[in-house]
This record gives C-alpha cells, sequence and structure tokens, in this order.
C-alpha cells in the first residue's frame, strides 16, 4: 500500500533530526496500528522542503515530494495573482513514486491536493480518504466575516500583492475545481459521515464509499475531563486560518453572555490563529466586543498540551460554519468534555444533539450563545453529555478496531480490481 499524506509524518523528522512536534495526527496513528498487521507493505510520500533519499523506519518506506519554492519580488505577485499551479510536477514526482515502489493500492489522504489525479493515468487502483470536501467549504468561505473586514482586504496592500481573505477564496475556488475533477475520476473513496459520503453521491454517484473512523493521537485515550468546576467557566477552542470555522462567531457568542451577565467566562484558544489572515480581524474583534481580558491565544499545541487544556477546560466549543469530521471535537469528546458545536456538513455524524453534546445552526450567534449558556447553567447536564461523549469517541476511535476496517477496506478494492481486469 503506498500513502500519499499532506504532512510528512514523523519519521522523516527523525531522519533529518529536526524537532517531532505532534504532527501526523490521525495518519500516524493509523500508520502505527496497522504495522501490527503482517499483510500489509506500506510506503508513505509527502511533500516537504528537505529532500531525502527513500529510507525505511519500522517497515514502512518513506518518500520524498519536493514542496515548491515560494518566489519574491514581482514575479512572485504575479504568480499569486495568475494562481499558478504545479500540479503538473507533482504528479509527475508522485507517478515515479508509483513506479518505484509498484503498490497493489495508492491511498491518497485528501482530496484538496493534485495527488488524487493519478486516477486518471495509473493502472493501480487509488483510494481518496475524503476531509474537507472544498467544493462545499469553498462556498462558505466568508460566512461569518464582517463584510467591513472584506472591503479592508479588499484596499489592503496585502490584497494587492496577491495574499488575504479574498485570494484565500480563490485559491480555495480552484481547488474545488481539481477535486470535483478527482471526485468524478476516481471509483473507491473513505469518509466518515453521512454528509461527506451524501457529497459524494451527487457529484459520482459509481462511486465506491467505504465508512472508516479515525484513529486519534495516543494521548487522547490517556487523559479524561476532570469536571465541572466552581471557578471561571473556561471555553477551549482550536482554531485556524479559514475564515469560515467561525471564530469571530464564537467570539461575538461569548460578548453577548457576557452582556447578559453570565459568570467569568475565560476563552481559550489554541492553533495557529496569530500570523496568518484571520489575526487582524479576530483582534478587532476582541476590541469591538470587549473581550480584551477574555481570550487568550495559545498558538500552536503538543497533543498533550491539547490534552491538558480539554482536561481543564468547562466546554469545548466547535462553531465552524462548515465541516466534515472535526479532529480537535473528536479529541474533547474523547477526554468526556462537554462539546456545543455546529451542524454544518458531518458533525451531526458526529454528536446526536442532547445526548453526547449540543448543537445549533450554523452562523447563529444567538443558538451558540445559548447552547454555550445551558452547559455553564447545568453542571448534571454537562457531566452527563461529557460522559456519553466520552462513551461514544472511545468506540468510534478504537485503533484496532479501525485498523481491521482499513486492512479488509484494502482487501476489497485490491480483489475487486483484479476481478474488473480478468
Amino acid at each position: 500500500m503506498l500513502w500519499f499524506t499532506n504532512v510528512e509524518l514523523p519519521a522523516v523528522s527523525r531522519r533529518l533530526s529536526l524537532p517531532v512536534p505532534g504532527i501526523g495526527g490521525w495518519m500516524e496513528s493509523l500508520r502505527s496500528a496497522l504495522c501490527s498487521h503482517d499483510p500489509v507493505e506500506l510506503g508513505v510520500a509527502a511533500r516537504g522542503a528537505i529532500p531525502f533519499e527513500p529510507f525505511d523506519e519500522e517497515g514502512v518506506r518513506y518518500f520524498h515530494l519536493q514542496a515548491p519554492g515560494a518566489k519574491g519580488g514581482l514575479a512572485g505577485v504575479i504568480e499569486r495573482w495568475r494562481r499558478v499551479k504545479d500540479d503538473e510536477q507533482v504528479l509527475a514526482q508522485a507517478a515515479a513514486v508509483v513506479e518505484d515502489f509498484g503498490p497493489d493500492l495508492i491511498h491518497v489522504h485528501g482530496s484538496e491536493g493534485p495527488i488524487g489525479l493519478l486516477a486518471e493515468s495509473t493502472a493501480v487502483p487509488v483510494l481518496v480518504s475524503l476531509q474537507g470536501l472544498l467544493l462545499v467549504c469553498s462556498r462558505f468561505y466568508l460566512t461569518g466575516i464582517p463584510p467591513t473586514e472584506v472591503l479592508r482586504d479588499v484596499l489592503s496592500v496585502r490584497f494587492l500583492k496577491g495574499g488575504g481573505l479574498v485570494h484565500g477564496w480563490w485559491n480555495m475556488r480552484d481547488a474545488a475545481e481539481r477535486e470535483t475533477r478527482i471526485l468524478r475520476s476516481c471509483r473507491y473513496f473513505a469518509g466518515r459521515t453521512e454528509w461527506d459520503k451524501s457529497v459524494l453521491s451527487v457529484v459520482n454517484p459509481d462511486a465506491r464509499y467505504y465508512h472508516v473512523e479515525e484513529a486519534l493521537r495516543a494521548e487522547f485515550y490517556e487523559h479524561a475531563w476532570r469536571g465541572p468546576s466552581s471557578g471561571p467557566f473556561v471555553i477551549y477552542t482550536t482554531h485556524g486560518a479559514n475564515p469560515y470555522k467561525g471564530l469571530i462567531n464564537l467570539l461575538e457568542a461569548v460578548a453577548l453572555l457576557c452582556k447578559a451577565g453570565r459568570r467569568d467566562i475565560r476563552v481559550r484558544v489554541g492553533g495557529g490563529v496569530v500570523g496568518t489572515v484571520m489575526w487582524p480581524i479576530a483582534q478587532r474583534a476582541v476590541s469591538r466586543f470587549g473581550l480584551e481580558t477574555a481570550v487568550e491565544w495559545l498558538g500552536p499545541l503538543s497533543p498533550g498540551s491539547i490534552a491538558s487544556e480539554l482536561e481543564g477546560a468547562s466546554v469545548y466549543v466547535h462553531p465552524s460554519v462548515i465541516e466534515n469530521s472535526s479532529n480537535a471535537l473528536a479529541e474533547a469528546m474523547m477526554l468526556g468534555l462537554p462539546c456545543v458545536a455546529t451542524s454544518g456538513g458531518g458533525t451531526p455524524s458526529m454528536i446526536r444533539d442532547g445526548v453526547d453534546g449540543l448543537l445549533c445552526a450554523p452562523n447563529d450567534v444567538y443558538g451558540l450563545a445559548g447552547k454555550i449558556a445551558a452547559i455553564e447553567a447545568d453542571p448534571m447536564l454537562a457531566a452527563e453529555l461529557g460522559n456519553n461523549a466520552r462513551i461514544r469517541a472511545r468506540q468510534r476511535h478504537d485503533p484496532s478496531a479501525i485498523a481491521r476496517a482499513t486492512v479488509d477496506m484494502y482487501a476489497d478494492i485490491v480483489a475487486r480490481h483484479c476481478e474488473g481486469r480478468r
């Protein structure tokens, strides 16, 4: 089996004598679980800035795909405005790895990049894991962002240089067009929610869909929520640079709760917000809502640090306008922390409203505030939701069961492919 991943796994960092942060996520967890299955011989290829020769570690062979270098000056500005892609070069490198490794099956983790286009040119069966589904997410890219911020972006120097919100939206739309081509050309897909299955059925009714869950990082199986506290009400959330993840909506919801006289509320934000396109927008929102003393930006955290945050929080809030299957939400549920999330996309496949979490409509700041308030006002409800979430998450993310399901999926695809060639 040859994997193409969207990030390099920890073995590469070790090989290059680089720090090994919590990279790889669920893919590294799945790799670890699969290594216990004798029939599986695994190769892993990913793009990276530092070249290396193929090497073996723990029975896995690792390959390097060259990441593109960013151009500077006027050439870089022109390239960003033209939205130049290097798909052909990436596919040529990927095809060379396929030729070298000689796999029975290619597993592409994610449909966002160009590698899934291998299905158009190779005789080897290609399986694509569905993750974000950009063809839908791109439609919601700027949802929740105030119009004044979009105008500010268009009038900025950053926009003229080919960066910022609007350029990010254009780039995602381009990627969504390529993703649609991948969904139509590939035959085999793995997914986790009724939403991604439904989207695929519309784009490619003849595709074969396999429901396979994700194994989480080891730290989240080892920790547990400490329970409701009589101290400040602590909201923890993880965020990145995508505007549609709902960060501004969460800040406004917290402001509504503070104005209503709720007890001391603290918001702790993990993830890479600082320095991204969302950072100045978030700063202005904090100032506009009067939350300067309530919000703390934690930056990217290791898995152990995230688990510690979840242990001591009062609630995990996932305000994304559209989502497939959030790993951050799954991690919070695994610890038994009560969760509030929006119902966009695949999240209802993860949380049953009122059973193992609370759901509200996407982009509804009052509904989001109301669900958070329900957790704050009722410690017994919080404990019940958290306990139910932990039970469900432990069943859903059992590494052994996921490894078995993955091997069975691989075997079924290879058998069908061989049968189709007879």
